[in-house]
């Protein structure tokens, strides 16, 4: 019954659309650090993401759409087959992000985050249906964030370098 309790208190919290926007920033740090090839900035970066759902107060008013969004993915974490299943998954988009961005790869690092970020809308109106269409805001900003970056990053690497 804790780990319910628990759930009930962080997903009231993840309810505020700020902990939807804050990841994609921690996205672009995660990237950033495993292109420097920094351990340390990579695990404070991931603790820092996991932890950003918890971060804001719960919301006064809240979006319907995203609230079937969010019941859907903590009834995922609250059995644990689909659990193990849903965080293995999140594990393998985080490795292959970094993966590709520790072995320099610009360009497959952002194939992998617009992968993913796209992923996760059709994920979600897959799961919820037309509620799914909830992360969507979330999600242009994130791909805007993600290839306005990496746009810069690989016209700095064709032009100057980009120093290791």
């Amino acid at each position: 019954m804790m780990i319910q309790e628990w759930l009930d208190w962080a997903f009231q919290r993840h309810l505020n659309p700020l902990s939807w926007y804050i990841r994609p920033i921690f996205l672009v740090i995660l990237a950033f650090y495993a292109y420097k090839r920094s351990w340390k900035g990579i695990l404070i970066t991931f603790i820092l993401m996991m932890s950003s759902m918890v971060w804001f107060p719960a919301p006064d008013t809240i979006n319907p759409q995203m609230q079937t969004v969010l019941e859907y993915e903590k009834m995922l974490l609250s059995d644990p087959v689909t659990a193990v299943i849903t965080l293995t998954l999140m594990m393998a988009f985080v490795v292959a992000i970094g993966t590709a961005f520790w072995k320099h790869s610009l360009k497959m690092g952002l194939v992998i985050l617009n992968l993913a970020l796209i992923g996760k809308v059709v994920l979600s109106v897959t799961l919820t249906g037309k509620d799914g269409w909830a992360p969507l805001g979330n999600t242009i900003f994130g791909l805007i964030l993600v290839n306005g970056i990496g746009w810069l990053l690989v016209r700095r690497v064709k032009n100057k370098g980009f120093a290791s």
